[in-house]
């Protein structure tokens, strides 16, 4: 059964409907992904959140990857790696 069609379902308890952000005077925050330049096929991406980042690795043309948080407060990270 769908939920538009559930008279249980309440739109504006739902992050995921419009009319949730509209009750709150605020619209839809927008995840904005910064591509970092990577190798061997891997495609990197990450967004400033509160204290660090979000990033997301996958691997190019598979269905593989991962994400994980970087602790950075002052988001200092330049986005490159360390090779040692």
């Amino acid at each position: 059964m769908s939920d538009q069609f559930n008279p249980l379902h309440d739109p504006k308890q739902d992050p995921n409907h419009d009319a949730y952000w509209r009750e709150r005077g605020t619209t839809r925050p927008d995840v904005v992904w910064e591509k970092l330049t990577s190798s061997n096929n891997i495609e990197t991406y990450r967004t400033r959140v509160p204290g660090g980042w979000f990033v997301l690795v996958t691997q190019e043309y598979r269905d593989c990857g991962g994400s994980f948080f970087y602790p950075d407060p002052a988001h200092r990270w330049d986005g490159r790696g360390f090779h040692g």
